[in-house]
């Protein structure tokens, strides 16, 4: 009895010092995680907690580690390569050891270390932005292109830290050519990317570069693409450029509606691009196309104003026509228009919006169908060299001002006069 009685206690004793060690054990990683997270919050002394409770635990290495690189290299070096030993999955030491071999002139070693962290972390976009710091360093840009590419598919909004460096890279014609393999097959992010640079590039020649590569490719110009493009030669004053792109990009029914005036039927959907129908959006009015009785088509241009400040400048359609005369020609129809001063379509020169070259009659009030014109003179002046054609308020000095009523359009033709 006193023998089985010595094995109880003996046994209650061993599962008590087991228990005590789990507690012990737990505890230990409890504090250690604790450490861990505080530091990983910006406490430095944190880390030297963490390790004095658990020196195996690979984040607290890691940090420790990238602490001491700047100055202790050798010590850094161990920490690094304990922790990846301990978590090889964690592509952070991993990319710490590379810069550090990097640092000590082992090019080999690092460039093997950091292609292993991107392997081990394929899908971590702080980990592809990482590897692609470390390429642009080694002078590698085509694989901080790829790094940056994956990136920016893991998360569209890097384009504000990333779209800058590629402009950037672009600008440069010794680099642009890195482009190739991207336009070949673009990726999601880049019709932002190209509104980016369209918008941003200090020369037209870089974006007229980047999309000279994307047409050179299998896969056509999207139509943002092409868009964007026409809008930055337009902005540039290459009328001739833009429209030859913005003509390029018409499918085989579009392209029958072209003249001196891109349909000037409105038959067709508004595109609000290039050198067609530009139908700004805004509250004072509903800009629409629509049958109606005298329609000589299946539609006409309707805008109805709903009684509110309305912008002086509206609808329009950039042209591109050679010097000399020209007579305009349109079918219009008012209906209880309620303006000071009326309404009338004018031709301005595009590079200097100041300059009118000429005017329609007043709209106002009201009408049944009737056949309006006005002759305008195109002169050889570079700003001329492509024109706009809008409907305006009269009043002059006025931004904007109560408009009510509607009008209809139709049949808007210009021809040249010999």
């Amino acid at each position: 009895m006193k023998s089985s009685g010595f094995r109880t206690i003996a046994f209650r004793g061993a599962v008590l010092l087991v228990a005590l060690l789990i507690a012990w054990r737990m505890l230990v990683s409890g504090l250690g995680e604790h450490y861990v997270r505080q530091a990983l919050l910006g406490d430095e002394q944190a880390v030297d907690q963490a390790l004095l409770w658990n020196p195996e635990h690979p984040v607290a290495l890691y940090l420790k580690g990238k602490a001491l690189m700047p100055d202790e290299r050798v010590r850094a070096e161990q920490l690094l390569r304990k922790a990846v030993a301990l978590s090889p999955g964690n592509a952070a030491p991993l990319e710490m050891l590379a810069y550090l071999l990097l640092d000590q002139g082992k090019q080999q070693q690092a460039d093997e270390m950091i292609v292993l962290a991107v392997r081990r972390m394929p899908a971590h976009k702080n980990i592809r932005l990482n590897a692609a710091r470390y390429w642009v360093e080694r002078g590698e840009l085509a694989h901080a292109m790829e790094n940056w590419a994956v990136a920016l598919e893991l998360d569209p909004g890097l384009g504000d830290r990333i779209f800058p460096v590629l402009s950037r890279i672009a600008g440069n014609e010794q680099s642009v050519g890195m482009f190739q393999s991207l336009a070949e097959a673009p990726p999601p992010w880049w019709d932002a990317f190209f509104e980016y640079l369209s918008k941003h590039a200090k020369k037209l020649e870089t974006v007229v570069a980047v999309a000279s590569i994307r047409h050179a490719s299998a896969v056509p110009l999207s139509r943002t693409e092409r868009k964007l493009l026409v809008e930055r030669l337009q902005q540039d004053q290459q009328w001739a450029e833009a429209y030859l792109v913005w003509i390029n990009g018409l499918d085989a029914t579009q392209r029958s509606y072209l003249g001196s005036v891109f349909d000037g039927g409105f038959e067709l959907p508004p595109a609000n691009a290039g050198f067609g129908w530009h139908f700004p959006q805004d509250k004072a009015w509903v800009i629409r196309r629509k049958h109606t009785y005298g329609a000589e088509g299946e539609k006409s241009l309707h805008v109805l104003y709903k009684g509110e400040n309305t912008p002086r400048k509206q609808l329009y359609q950039p042209l591109l026509l050679s010097k000399g005369q020209y007579v305009a020609s349109l079918r219009t129809r008012v209906d209880r228009l309620r303006i000071q001063g009326g309404l009338k379509w004018v031709v301005r020169c595009m590079g200097d919006e100041e300059k009118l070259l000429g005017e329609g009659p007043l709209l106002v009030g009201a009408s049944d169908w009737e056949t309006q014109r006005f002759r305008f003179m195109v002169p050889d002046d570079k700003a001329c060299t492509g024109q706009l054609l809008r409907l305006e308020m009269a009043a002059e000095g006025a931004d904007e001002q109560i408009v009510e009523g509607e009008l209809w359009f139709d049949r808007l033709s210009i021809r040249k006069l010999e």
